[in-house]
């Protein structure tokens, strides 16, 4: 599946993995999964992992459907951060278009070249909390 959720319970985040030719329709089924779990707390922080998505097929179409369906879902994702990670210089410019489009979404967005910068700033307030313990 291009898209796939995996919900860290340990740092509380879910971690979304979009890889291959990935669809706008498939983006708003996760959406959908995490807004409706039992087990996802739907303002739960998410890390979108696009480091194996294929942005070949990604325009501004895309990226207006996209977010249109984020809006959808922004009241029930309430104020979680969410990390974009991609290592892909294709997807640089593309990624700054969404983020401008999303601007009024209650969510922050980062962008992450790493894994390991993204869930240090996702789980900042857990991990500080965590060393004084």
């Amino acid at each position: 599946m291009p898209i796939e959720l995996e919900y860290n319970k340990k740092l509380n985040y879910v971690l979304i993995t979009a890889s291959g030719n990935a669809t706008v329709k498939e983006a708003e089924l996760r959406m959908e999964e995490i807004s409706i779990s039992e087990v996802i707390p739907s303002n739960v922080n998410s890390l979108w992992d696009m480091r194996e998505l294929l942005f070949d097929h990604i325009d501004m179409d895309f990226i207006k459907q996209f977010t249109e369906v984020r809006k959808k879902y922004n009241d029930v994702r309430g104020e979680a951060k969410i990390a974009l990670l991609s290592n892909s210089v294709l997807a640089a410019p593309l990624i700054k278009l969404y983020t401008i489009l999303s601007r009024d979404l209650c969510q922050k967005y980062k962008v992450f070249k790493t894994l390991e910068e993204a869930e240090q700033w996702l789980c900042a307030e857990m991990l500080k909390g965590s060393e004084s313990v």
